[in-house]
């Protein structure tokens, strides 16, 4: 009896650790988990997810600019008052557009490091708040300490089927 009780209070207790926070902003329904974890969904269609938790450097960020400045060091941003942490309160809704059209967007900025810092990558992800619709805008990093490889040889063949 108490190996049931206690399987039971650990698998309610990872169920309930796994809940988040969730708002809904125009058409999106928005749930952040911690600061780790973000989830977009447009009424049941899943439309935008990044998790950190597989990745040893990672951090998922608001923001309301389409150009925030920051300043990294290592891999990792260090100051920056255009990037607040993820929160379910840090996540505000900017309406964009001309006299023609306007649309929102929610826009969350995601780094991704190597703990050497040797690589890694920046992300803007923007999400129109009506239809969901994503737009990316990555910069990647790479530092090759012993040069890199020679290029292998290209073939004008797409596989061996076609040659």
């Amino acid at each position: 009896m108490k190996r049931i009780l206690f399987i039971f209070l650990l698998l309610s207790s990872s169920i309930f650790a796994e809940q988040g926070k969730t708002t809904q902003i125009n058409n999106l329904k928005v749930t952040v988990t911690g600061e780790y974890k973000v989830e977009v969904y447009k009424d049941h269609k899943h439309m935008f997810s990044f998790d950190c938790r597989p990745n040893m450097m990672c951090e998922i960020f608001t923001t309301t600019k389409k150009d925030p400045e920051y300043k990294m060091m290592d891999g990792m941003v260090y100051e920056s008052d255009d990037l607040k942490p993820l929160a379910i309160e840090n996540i505000e809704e900017v309406i964009e557009g001309n006299a023609n059209y306007t649309h929102g967007n929610i826009r969350f900025f995601i780094t991704l490091t190597t703990p050497t810092a040797a690589s890694g990558s920046t992300s803007m992800y923007t999400i129109n708040t009506e239809t969901g619709g994503v737009a990316l805008n990555a910069t990647e990093w790479d530092w090759f300490r012993y040069g890199m490889p020679k290029p292998k040889k290209n073939n004008s063949c797409f596989s061996i089927a076609y040659c």
